[in-house]
């Protein structure tokens, strides 16, 4: 059941069209991926994390539970440089990679674990909002078979590249077992995958990044 007492709402952006929360962002990133999780991530500068591919083409999603920002994801289009193709190629052994407009990766997507799983539902929920308002086809990401299972379970569909391996390791030298897949928009039905996706009628969404201006969903 939804805890109502909880009020979520989200921006999403560019670092150009509103740097200081990209800047939170980042520094959220660091807090969640390397102080929680124990990530090996060499972009670590003035507590902030960011890589490579926080470009200009990045759009950034934060999710906010009572102001407090708890959650978030970078979504990247296929069509030029991105994380899990240029640096895990090795995942992609049944079929390649995409590069194309209308499918984005969605990368560093997370929530404190503090937060529970209405966040990460919620999270979830602002994911699949921006792929419906841009019109993505599918979405492309890492994932550790932990996300996988509680993707399958929210009845999400998934269509992996490869078969999962061996990435790295954390702080504590533990593996990090990640599979690279996408989740197919067209074939997303049923009605866990619709309280899912309504989960977003639930908080007010702020879009910075349109051509016109800024869009506001109301809750």
């Amino acid at each position: 059941m939804l805890d109502r007492s909880k009020r979520y709402h989200a921006v999403v952006a560019t670092e150009t069209s509103n740097p200081g929360i990209v800047d939170d962002i980042f520094g959220f990133r660091r807090t969640l991926f390397v102080d929680v999780l124990g990530w090996d991530l060499p972009g670590v500068r003035h507590g902030r994390e960011r890589d490579q591919f926080d470009t200009d083409d990045a759009v950034h999603a934060a999710l906010f539970c009572d102001g407090v920002l708890v959650g978030g994801f970078r979504a990247m289009p296929t069509d030029g440089p991105y994380l899990s193709k240029t640096l895990f190629p090795e995942l992609a052994t049944r079929e390649p990679y995409p590069e194309t407009q209308d499918i984005w990766e969605i990368s560093r997507f997370g929530v404190l674990p503090t937060a529970g799983r209405f966040a990460a539902k919620f999270n979830y929920a602002l994911m699949f909002w921006l792929a419906r308002a841009r019109g993505f086809r599918a979405l492309v990401a890492l994932a550790d078979l932990t996300y996988e299972r509680f993707l399958l379970g929210m009845g999400v569909r998934t269509r992996r590249y490869g078969e999962p391996q061996t990435i790295g390791l954390d702080s504590s030298v533990r593996p990090l077992v990640a599979v690279a897949g996408e989740i197919p928009l067209s074939i997303q039905s049923g009605a866990r995958f619709e309280a899912l996706t309504g989960l977003a009628h639930e908080m007010e969404i702020i879009d910075e990044t349109l051509v016109l201006g800024r869009r506001r969903v109301p809750a």
